[in-house]
């Protein structure tokens, strides 16, 4: 009976943190970085929609971590007040933030 309810507590509980962690982040960069992703996502919207995320939220940030500033873009839903764009916290973005940004910089495709 115990090892019901304890069953049951945590399965409550995990779905408490799935519908948590489901929720849109409204997580915003500072001043200097939002100008400089809107003005790169203006220039990559048309070309890239789909990599405009990773470009642009690695290239403009303040902590100088490309990596980690790539990966705050993939999971916002709307990024310094744009609108949306495509892939949001897609396995795909973030696999992206790593092979673009992680280790010394853009990499170079062969």
């Amino acid at each position: 009976m115990v090892v019901k309810k304890r069953a049951a507590a945590i399965a409550a509980l995990c779905m408490l943190l799935l519908l948590m962690l489901s929720r849109p982040s409204r997580q915003q960069l500072s001043d200097h970085s939002c100008d400089c992703y809107r003005k790169c996502y203006l220039e990559c919207k048309n070309a890239f929609p789909m990599l405009c995320k990773v470009v642009c939220g690695g290239s403009c940030n303040d902590n100088k971590d490309p990596v980690v500033a790539c990966m705050v873009a993939c999971c916002t839903d709307s990024v310094c007040g744009l609108p949306p764009a495509p892939s949001v916290c897609a396995p795909d973005c973030i696999h992206a933030c790593n092979k673009t940004w992680g280790g010394h910089g853009p990499s170079k495709e062969p």
